[in-house]
């Protein structure tokens, strides 16, 4: 985890429902390459696939009605995907607190597909 004192990313996508997620739920195949090199191969379908997929995409701002945090903890501790939690000061004078955004920092690259994220 770590703090900016800048502004989150224009890209940062917030998630209100199951309908924001992407579509597809079937099982997919994907290589994880994280900092150090190590890579590893996992097979992903419904949410775990979709919130992949998701981060794949771009930055997620952590709360989320769709529960976006439990499924990108299983994704770190299971399948070893680096995400950052990066936290932005909120608007105090409107009452708004401090907020995280996810950042994908493993390579990502769906085998049977060949789509690459980094």
């Amino acid at each position: 985890m770590s703090r900016s004192s800048q502004t989150p990313p224009r890209n940062a996508q917030r998630i209100f429902r199951v309908e924001d997620l992407p579509k597809d739920r079937r099982a997919a195949r994907y290589q994880i390459t994280r900092k150090n090199g190590e890579t590893s191969t996992v097979i992903l379908h419904k949410r775990r696939r979709q919130i992949l997929e998701l981060l794949m995409r771009g930055p997620v701002f952590c709360a989320s009605l769709v529960r976006v945090s439990d499924i990108v903890c299983i994704l770190k501790h299971e399948c070893g995907l680096e995400v950052e939690t990066v936290f932005f000061p909120g608007e105090k004078v409107n009452g708004a607190g401090d907020f995280g955004i996810y950042f994908l920092r493993s390579q990502v690259t769906r085998l049977d597909a060949q789509e690459v994220a980094a």
